[in-house]
């Protein structure tokens, strides 16, 4: 018979494995290896799906601490993409900084419309998707760390960037490795996964005080 905490981990091990579906399917399907509407369809909704039970799992076998860090870093993480937006939208509509408008390409290849351009719809559906990702990032932060300092939220948001950077989509822009060839796309990404991971950091430092890491077993009210 497992222990509570052998249930928590189990549990945090599901929601982490369904929170890190969605922000791979736009570089998978970047990559060539699947078309994205069909990832969206096959994959990206049951994970959805899934972590959501899996939460109200938790929150019905009474794992407070996994339900509140997971709560509190997916909507710390969708706000925290506000900030990132910031940046990037700026720097694409004002400075042309970018080389695309990424959450509309996102949006035309969740709706399979890439020959057709975008729609009402597919902008929706791809902003929609790319605040997901943000929020989903912030799950991972939370159930893994817990209430961190702002120097672990900072790092964790330059690591995305840096991922981010390195991925399939960037490589498929045709602008050089990690987009040497247009030096305002990287510093953009810098600057817009700072913001990312600062709000990140001060809104989950407010609202969680479990400092555990996940496979600490110990729990802690918040």
């Amino acid at each position: 018979m497992r222990s509570p905490f052998q249930e928590e981990i189990l549990l945090s091990g599901a929601i982490l494995l369904m929170a890190a579906i969605g922000p791979n399917v736009f570089p998978v399907a970047q990559a060539g290896l699947a078309n994205m509407f069909v990832l969206a369809t096959r994959v990206l909704i049951p994970s959805v799906i899934l972590l959501g039970l899996f939460l109200a799992i938790a929150a019905w076998r009474g794992h407070r601490r996994l339900f509140r860090r997971t709560l509190a870093g997916g909507v710390a993480g969708l706000l925290a993409t506000f900030g990132l937006e910031a940046f990037r939208a700026t720097s694409f509509h004002v400075f042309e900084g970018m080389p695309g408008d990424l959450p509309r390409l996102m949006g035309v290849l969740l709706t399979d419309r890439f020959m057709l351009g975008p729609s009402t719809l597919s902008d929706a559906l791809g902003f929609a998707y790319h605040f997901w990702n943000g929020a989903c990032f912030g799950i991972i932060f939370t159930v893994i760390l817990g209430r961190r300092s702002m120097a672990w939220a900072f790092s964790y948001g330059q690591l995305i960037g840096v991922g981010f950077l390195l991925s399939p989509v960037v490589a498929s822009l045709g602008i050089g490795f990690m987009g040497k060839e247009m030096p305002s796309m990287p510093v953009t990404v810098v600057l817009a996964h700072a913001a990312y991971g600062i709000l990140l950091g001060w809104l989950t430092r407010r609202w969680l005080h479990d400092e555990g890491w996940l496979l600490s077993s110990e729990t802690h009210e918040i």
